[in-house]
């Protein structure tokens, strides 16, 4: 009897390792989250917001980036976003250069936001295997916050001008 809920319970962790439980290494959402706000009178709602999707569509990468809810009329855009940029964690520790997250851009004339949450850090192996999640602890957050988004954010609100 003992020996059965043994080979159970080998079979369940095995079977969800992959999907469950890598992910409970990760930091609070509260931690993966970044905005900005910009005001600059060249932000325009109608011209704007065409440049902000324009800069979305080519700029994230395509392979799993797309803007889910787009309304010109409320100047909002939602979506998925994945970039890559390599984020060194430290020594001993495997680096992340793949981050996916989802985004909320809202523009109105002279008036630009940009929220980013749900910062998820990985690793593929040649194999297209993830290797690593992430951010694991609020200092690998901001390390990635400050190296690739924070950035990233930039380029945005100077393209959109």
């Amino acid at each position: 009897m003992m020996a059965k809920r043994l080979i159970l319970l080998t079979v369940f962790f095995l079977f969800f390792q992959n999907s469950m439980c890598l992910k409970l290494w990760i930091v609070s959402s509260k931690y993966r989250t970044t905005e900005d706000a910009r005001d600059h009178k060249t932000y325009q709602k109608t011209r704007s917001f065409l440049k902000a999707k324009q800069w979305l569509e080519y700029k994230l990468d395509p392979e799993l980036s797309k803007i889910e809810l787009e309304n010109q009329d409320t100047g909002e855009l939602k979506g998925i976003g994945l970039i890559k940029c390599y984020v060194p964690y430290g020594i001993g520790e495997v680096d992340a250069n793949e981050h996916e997250f989802e985004y909320v851009v809202k523009i109105r004339d002279g008036h630009a936001e940009m929220q980013i949450n749900k910062i998820f850090s990985f690793i593929r192996d040649p194999n297209d295997i993830v290797l690593n999640y992430g951010p694991k602890n609020e200092k690998v957050a901001k390390i990635t916050i400050r190296s690739c988004f924070r950035p990233l954010m930039d380029d945005f609100f100077e393209f959109i001008k």
